[in-house]
């Protein structure tokens, strides 16, 4: 018989909660590289000062970061896009909304769709330059 809690998260369990990863596509790499160094300024990553570069080839470019969310940021400042930016968001309910608000503030933001699991959801975005 166990007799540990099931409500108790393991410190990996809750960290994975605060985890998002963020797919950017139909866009330019300068695009792609401005969302996630807007993301990359307010949360932990794994790209570091990576810019993302495009391949030429049959399929589009696609760039994939990974984002430690477990806070809101304070103060966000709105970018210029060169374009649109498709961004699908893939994580923890709570962490996913706090990437949108914060691409929300930066960014004019549609969601196109989204989808919910039992713990994680998935949310498609289209991005582009604020009005006004």
């Amino acid at each position: 018989m166990n007799s540990a809690s099931a409500s108790t998260a393991s410190p990996e369990e809750a960290s994975s909660r605060d985890q998002v990863e963020v797919v950017l596509c139909d866009c330019s790499a300068p695009d792609a590289d401005a969302v996630f160094h807007l993301l990359g300024d307010h949360f932990e990553s794994d790209r570091g000062e990576t810019v993302p570069h495009g391949e030429e080839g049959p399929r589009p470019a696609a760039w994939t970061g990974h984002f430690h969310v477990a806070h809101s940021p304070a103060e966000v400042s709105a970018m210029v896009l060169a374009g649109t930016v498709t961004a699908e968001l893939q994580g923890g309910p709570v962490a996913v909304e706090r990437v949108c608000r914060t691409l929300g503030t930066a960014f004019a933001m549609e969601k196109v769709g989204s989808v919910s699991g039992d713990q994680e959801v998935d949310v498609q975005l289209r991005l582009s330059n604020p009005s006004g």
